[in-house]
C-alpha cells in the first residue's frame, strides 16, 4: 500500500513538472521579445562580473602555480599560506599588466605602422602586379585586357573601400574612438569593475569552490553530487589544457613565422605574424583563415615572395599539426576530426570567433557526459535482461 502511494506521488510530481515546464515553454514562446530583451539587460548588468570571471578563470593556473611555489619559499614563516596567497594574486596580476601594456606600446603601434604602409603601397603595388602579370601574359591581349581591367577596377573600388572602411576602423583602433562616448566609458567601466572582480575571485577562489561543493552536496544526493562534480573537474580540466595549450602553440607558430619571414625577406612580418598566430588559436581552419589576409598584401608587393610565403605557411602548419600541436596539447579533448569539425562550425556559426575557439573544449564536455550517459543506460540494459 505504502509503495502504492509512493508511486501515486511521483507520478503527480512528474506530471505536475511536465505541465509547469509545459507552461513556461509557452509563455517564452508568446513573450519572445520580452525575454530577449530582459536577459540582454540581466547580462548587461551582469557583465562586468561575467568579464571578472573570464578573466579570473585565465589567470587561474597562473595563480596556483605561483602560489605553490610561494608557499615553498616561505615556509619556515608564520601564516606562510595566506602571505602566498595574496602574493600569488598580486604577482599574477602584475604579470597580466605587463603583458598587455606590452601589447598595447610594442606590438598595435607596430601593427599600425604595417597597415598604414600597406595602404600606402597599395596604389604602387597595383601598378607593379600588372607590369609583373602582363609580362608573364606575354603576347596574349584577351589575358593583357583582363588583367588591365582587373587592376583598373581595383584601382577605383580599393581607394573607396580604404576611404570608407580601413581608415575609420584603423582611426577607432588607434585613437580609441568608438562608436559613442557612452560606450566608451560603459566599456571602461564593465572592464574596471571586471578587474576589480577578478582580484577578489582569484583571492577567494578557494572559498568559492568550497562553498559550491557544499551547496551542490546540498541539492543532490551523494552519488549524483560525485558525478557531477567530477564532470565539472572533467570540464575545467579540459577547458584549461585546451585553451592554454593552444595559446602557447599559437604564440611559438607566430614567433617562427616572424623569425622565418625576417630570414625569407617577406614584406611586412609583424602584422602577418600576428595574423597567423591570432587565427592559429583557432583548430583546424586557423591557418587557412590566417593564410588568405595574409598572402594577399604580399601578393600586392611581390608575387614571387607570396609564392614563398605561400610554401613556407605549408611547411609551418604542418610542423604545427604533426610535431609541435600533438606535443603541447596531445589527444586533450578526446575528439576524432569528425566531431572537431562539426564542433568548430555548429559553434563558429551560432556564437562567431569566440565560438571557433571554445566550440571544441564545450563539445567534448557534452560528448563526455552523453557517452557515460549512454554507457550506463547499457549497463543497466544488460542488467535487467540478464
Amino acid at each position: 500500500m505504502k509503495n502504492k502511494k509512493k508511486i501515486d506521488l511521483k507520478l503527480m510530481l512528474s506530471l505536475f513538472g511536465a505541465a509547469a515546464l509545459a507552461i513556461l515553454l509557452q509563455f517564452f514562446l508568446t513573450h519572445l521579445n520580452q525575454v530577449d530583451g530582459f536577459l540582454k539587460t540581466v547580462i548587461g548588468i551582469l557583465m562586468p562580473f561575467i568579464i571578472g570571471a573570464v578573466i579570473a578563470y585565465l589567470l587561474t593556473p597562473t595563480c596556483t602555480r605561483l602560489e605553490s611555489g610561494l608557499k615553498k619559499l616561505l615556509a619556515k614563516r608564520k601564516n606562510s599560506a595566506g602571505l602566498a596567497g595574496g602574493l600569488s594574486v598580486l604577482l599574477t596580476l602584475l604579470l597580466a599588466a605587463v603583458v598587455i601594456l606590452a601589447l598595447l606600446f610594442i606590438v598595435v603601434p607596430a601593427l599600425a605602422n604595417s597597415i598604414y604602409s600597406i595602404l600606402l603601397q597599395i596604389p604602387s603595388s597595383i601598378r607593379h602586379f600588372q607590369n609583373w602579370a602582363i609580362e608573364l601574359a606575354g603576347d596574349n591581349e584577351t589575358l593583357q585586357n583582363y588583367i588591365n581591367d582587373l587592376t583598373a577596377t581595383a584601382s577605383t573600388s580599393l581607394p573607396a573601400w580604404l576611404r570608407n572602411t580601413v581608415l575609420p576602423w584603423l582611426q577607432t583602433l588607434i585613437g580609441g574612438v568608438s562608436a559613442g562616448v557612452t560606450s566608451v566609458f560603459s566599456a571602461l567601466y564593465n572592464l574596471l569593475v571586471g578587474i576589480i572582480v577578478s582580484v577578489y575571485l582569484l583571492g577567494s577562489r578557494k572559498n568559492f569552490a568550497r562553498q559550491g561543493k557544499k551547496i551542490l552536496y546540498c541539492v543532490f544526493n551523494r552519488k549524483w553530487a560525485d558525478r557531477i562534480l567530477n564532470e565539472i573537474r572533467y570540464a575545467d580540466r579540459m577547458f584549461t589544457g585546451f585553451l592554454s595549450g593552444r595559446i602557447i602553440d599559437s604564440l611559438i607558430i607566430g614567433v617562427i613565422c616572424f623569425i622565418g619571414m625576417l630570414i625569407l625577406r617577406i614584406p611586412n612580418p609583424l602584422l602577418i605574424s600576428v595574423i597567423v598566430g591570432v587565427t592559429n588559436i583557432i583548430p583546424f581552419f586557423g591557418p587557412y583563415i590566417g593564410a588568405v589576409p595574409s598572402f594577399l598584401p604580399i601578393l600586392m608587393v611581390s608575387p614571387i615572395k607570396s609564392l614563398i610565403f605561400l610554401i613556407f605557411i605549408l611547411i609551418l602548419q604542418q610542423f604545427d599539426g604533426n610535431i609541435l600541436g600533438p606535443r603541447i596539447l596531445g589527444n586533450v579533448t578526446g575528439l576524432n576530426s569528425f566531431w572537431v569539425l562539426f564542433a568548430i562550425l555548429f559553434f563558429g556559426g551560432m556564437f562567431g570567433f569566440i565560438g571557433m575557439i571554445v566550440g571544441v573544449p564545450v563539445f567534448a564536455v557534452i560528448y563526455d557526459v552523453i557517452r557515460k550517459l549512454v554507457n550506463k543506460g547499457l549497463a543497466y540494459r544488460e542488467a535487467q535482461e540478464s
